[in-house]
């Protein structure tokens, strides 16, 4: 079974929209914190590891100093984590890695990068862009399943080579969590066009309390104690605010590709100012490749996050991958040749 953290940011009633600045929120915090031993991180966040007594100690808590209307949580993240146990149905994982702006480029006709911009140490950035380190693990191992594109290098500085990973095939579409209700998600987010969404036709493993499935909210007991410490809001609400799941990834076992590497989507594709399609993709790469990696001494386990392969979809859940084509690439056949020709030159 998964296990979850629950991490939370308690307001003063009325402030938990942060739209005052007169200390009542650090006040309430500083007593329901001590009160309860929590360390903070992030400024005002602490952290809660559920199915424990102090958890249970502290959400109870919570809960009378919201009735008490003293003190409430005004936003909170529950993590689903997934458990040792879990491990045979989780071959897969993701590869999480910074964020560097003005480093990379696939806005001009070729993909570059500016060596003097990237930190120290990283051998993976912006999701999909690696070290020449990565690369030759990758070559040791015999890892199969990905392509190298080496990077344009951009300004000055001389630098060591850099390149965009390319996995061949799509890890699918993904499967929505089955606690995410699809059918009053897809005409809201349709009716907001000028709003950043992830693609309808996507999995959803993140998603805010007002997506929650009304089943789940009237028998599920876990759920049902969650919304006691965060009601339901009276309305969509953007994620700021609230309780957001944060659950595992899921994508259907059978068409899962057999090589090492693969690529799921991040962020909506679409075209820039000039018309070119943009298509960001993230890495995904079975447990082999994984640890080659780790074991180079390239990246910490912690980088990756592990997804479940779902056998079939639970009752109720829609097979996005018979709905929707496959995930295109983040370049087609034809524009990745063009890319290889300016590569040999």
């Amino acid at each position: 079974m998964p296990r979850y953290e629950l991490s939370l940011r308690v307001d003063a009633p009325g402030d938990e929209r942060m739209l005052f600045d007169d200390g009542t929120s650090a006040r309430a915090r500083e007593r329901v914190y001590g009160a309860l031993r929590l360390k903070v991180f992030s400024s005002a966040w602490v952290r809660l590891s559920l199915g424990t007594s102090k958890a249970d100690q502290a959400m109870a808590m919570l809960v009378q100093e919201r009735q008490a209307n003293s003190a409430l949580v005004g936003t909170a993240h529950l993590a689903e984590i997934l458990a040792e146990e879990e491990e045979p149905r989780s071959d897969w994982s993701l590869l999480y890695t910074p964020q560097v702006s003005g480093s990379f480029s696939l806005w001009d006709d070729y993909p570059e990068y500016k060596p003097g911009s990237l930190p120290k140490g990283a051998h993976a950035l912006n999701h999909s862009f690696v070290s020449a380190e990565f690369r030759a693990v990758c070559e040791r191992a015999a890892l199969t399943g990905l392509e190298f594109l080496r990077l344009r290098t951009a300004g000055r500085k001389a630098g060591s080579a850099w390149f965009a990973a390319l996995p061949r095939r799509s890890l699918g579409n993904g499967l929505d969590h089955p606690w995410f209700d699809r059918s009053r998600w897809v005409p809201h987010v349709r009716h907001h066009a000028g709003k950043r969404i992830s693609e309808v036709n996507i999995g959803q493993s993140q998603f805010h309390q007002y997506w929650l499935r009304d089943a789940e909210v009237g028998s599920n007991a876990f759920v049902q104690r969650l919304l006691e410490l965060c009601p339901m809001p009276g309305k969509a609400e953007s994620g700021l605010f609230g309780l957001t799941f944060v659950m595992t990834p899921r994508y259907l076992a059978g068409i899962e590709p057999a090589e090492d590497f693969a690529y799921v989507p991040w962020g909506d594709d679409g075209p820039n100012r000039e018309g070119k399609v943009m298509r960001f993709r993230m890495l995904a790469l079975r447990r082999r490749a994984r640890d080659a990696l780790v074991a180079a001494g390239l990246f910490k386990p912690r980088a990756f996050k592990r997804v479940l392969s779902v056998a079939a979809p639970e009752a109720g859940v829609a097979n996005l991958d018979q709905l929707h084509p496959p995930v295109p690439p983040m370049y087609t056949a034809a524009e990745l040749a063009a890319l290889r020709a300016r590569e040999r030159s």
